[in-house]
């Protein structure tokens, strides 16, 4: 009785595992829209409207190139890494410049606390 209890306790802790790991690769993969992403930047950053709109319109530009990106090239080919990080780049050069120098550096600050707030979760 005892050895079937154990068993038992074994097989729920890796299906909630399981589980646990499925939800969390679904919410990462989901991503929040561009909207959502838009008023976060405008309560963090204190957006003017005219930002606001500004970003909105390149986080849609900028989406819609990383799509074409993916799209065309293969993930596992050797030049993906580095042509990413350079459309990245310039990505955050429109960003900063749409938004200016001071509030684009408490974005990056933003963003590095973040991150590593998600890698002491895990």
């Amino acid at each position: 009785m005892k050895k079937y209890a154990i068993f038992m306790f074994a097989a729920l802790l890796m299906f909630a595992s399981t589980i646990k790991a499925q939800e969390n690769k679904e919410k990462k993969a989901k991503g929040a829209s561009i909207e959502v992403r838009v008023e976060k930047m405008a309560t963090d950053l204190g957006l003017s409207a005219a930002e606001k709109a500004t970003v909105t319109t390149l986080l849609e530009k900028q989406d819609a190139e990383k799509k074409e990106f993916s799209k065309s090239m293969d993930k596992e080919n050797a030049e993906f890494k580095p042509k990413m990080k350079e459309l990245q780049k310039k990505q955050s050069a429109e960003l900063k410049a749409a938004i200016g120098d001071e509030k684009f550096q408490k974005l990056q600050a933003l963003r590095a606390e973040e991150k590593k707030a998600e890698k002491k979760a895990e």
